[in-house]
C-alpha cells in the first residue's frame, strides 16, 4: 500500500472519489444513487485517512450509515407501476375547487331583468350596448 501511495498519492484517490459522488447526482433510479454513494464514501473514507484530512473523513463515515439506511428502504418499496391513464375521478382531483363541467353548447345568458335596476345583470357584466352605455356612460371612442 505505500508503494502504490508514493507513486499515486492520495490525491487520485480523492479525484476517484468525487467522480463516484459526482455520477451520483445524474442517476435518476434511487438504488443506483445510493450504491454509488456508498462507493464515494468508501473512496472519501480512504482518502481522508491516506491524508490525515479528518473532517472529510469524519463525514462520510456519518454518511455511510445515512446512505445505507435509505438503501434498505429504496430496497423494501415496490417499483412504480407503469403511468395509467387518469381515470375520471383523478382528473376532477386536479380541477380547482368548485368547478362545475357545463354541457357543451350551454351559455351565460347576458340578458337584462326586466323593471329591476340594470346593474343586476344575470350572468355576465357585459349585457348589450345599450345596458354598458346606462351603466358605465359612453364608449371609449379609441
Amino acid at each position: 500500500m505505500d508503494t502504490l501511495q508514493t507513486i499515486l498519492g492520495p490525491d487520485v484517490l480523492g479525484w476517484a472519489a468525487a467522480l463516484l459522488t459526482l455520477l451520483t447526482f445524474f442517476s435518476a433510479d434511487m438504488r443506483r444513487l445510493r450504491l454509488l454513494a456508498l462507493a464515494g464514501n468508501a473512496a472519501f473514507i480512504a482518502y481522508g485517512s491516506m491524508a490525515q484530512l479528518l473532517p472529510v473523513l469524519v463525514l462520510h463515515l456519518a454518511l455511510v450509515p445515512v446512505n445505507l439506511w435509505r438503501l434498505n428502504q429504496a430496497f423494501q418499496r415496490k417499483p412504480a407501476a407503469p403511468h395509467a391513464k387518469a381515470t375520471h375521478p383523478q382528473t376532477a382531483a386536479r380541477r380547482p375547487s368548485g368547478w362545475t363541467p357545463t354541457p357543451r353548447g350551454a351559455r351565460i345568458s347576458r340578458r337584462v331583468r326586466r323593471g329591476g335596476d340594470p346593474s343586476s345583470a344575470t350572468g355576465s357584466e357585459t349585457g348589450t350596448a345599450a345596458t354598458t352605455v346606462r351603466r358605465h356612460g359612453a364608449p371609449c371612442q379609441a
